[in-house]
């Protein structure tokens, strides 16, 4: 007798997550029609707008190969073993790159060898924290330059 209390009990605490699982979904489910009627809204407002023409957005958007090579050749005179370079992320007239170093004085002597690079002006640092939970302690950084033969 206690062992069918026990089974009864057992199937109706089995029911009741069942059905908050079958809740929990439903939500998730409308969740995701929301998003993907939002996604839809989007794709057909961004099919409305004329695309520019593609050597215009070339030249707007991407420097030319001559400042790659230049800016190429400027992170690498600058680098050295204190510092990695995580991101980059160039802009018309401005790159902003992300990175570590060892310590922030190792940092702040990056961004004063780029400063002294030819194709880079203006190179300032926008950000810096100390990883904690890296038992070395490293720098993050980010900083930000100017292209100095932008257009």
């Amino acid at each position: 007798m206690i062992l069918l209390g026990v089974g009864v009990v057992a199937a109706a605490l089995t029911s009741v997550d069942y059905l908050a699982v079958a809740a929990e979904r439903d939500d998730v489910q409308a969740q995701v029609e929301g998003l993907r009627g939002a996604a839809e809204q989007r794709q057909a407002a961004l099919a409305k707008v004329p695309a520019p023409s593609s050597a215009r957005a070339s030249k707007a958007v991407a420097p030319s190969a001559a400042h790659w090579d230049a800016l190429f050749a400027s992170l690498e005179a600058a680098s050295d073993d204190s510092v990695t370079l995580l991101t980059l992320h160039p802009g018309e007239k401005e790159i902003r790159l992300s990175g570590e170093a060892k310590d922030f004085p190792s940092a702040v002597d990056y961004v004063q060898r780029l400063q002294s690079q030819p194709s880079l002006a203006n190179v300032r640092l926008t950000q810096s924290e100390t990883v904690a939970e890296n038992p070395h302690h490293p720098v993050r950084f980010a900083l930000a330059a100017d292209w100095r033969s932008a257009r």
